[in-house]
């Protein structure tokens, strides 16, 4: 079940006009979000948790996935796991922004 139900409140009208509406992020957006918070320097698994805005579980899944295909590095420091971002992972972050900006920039202002 992919849907948000979602509480309405009888005052959710006075503020739909700036509530910001509730949209999923894709994996890739996921991905970038871990890899970004890593990249800035935020490396245990709860931190990078917070910081993405993420469960547990759907953290866990993401981080074995970037581990395997290169992204990110784990290294453990007794019980303690830490993250960092590979030489790929910051190419990628690059070429993701890069992107990213010349699709959303001004549409007057040309690459």
């Amino acid at each position: 079940m992919d849907e948000y139900y979602q509480f309405r409140s009888p005052l959710s009208p006075l503020f739909e006009s700036t509530a910001r509406p509730k949209v999923r992020r894709s994996q890739l957006e996921i991905r970038m979000d871990i890899l970004k918070v890593i990249q800035a320097g935020i490396d245990a698994p709860t931190q990078i948790m917070y910081k993405a805005n993420l469960s547990w579980v759907v953290l866990q899944e993401h981080l074995q996935s970037l581990i395997q295909n290169g992204f990110l590095r784990e290294n453990n420091y007794g019980n303690r796991k830490k993250y960092e971002i590979t030489e790929k992972a910051i190419a990628i972050i690059s070429h993701f922004d890069k992107v990213a900006e010349a699709i959303l920039s001004n549409p007057s202002k040309r690459i």
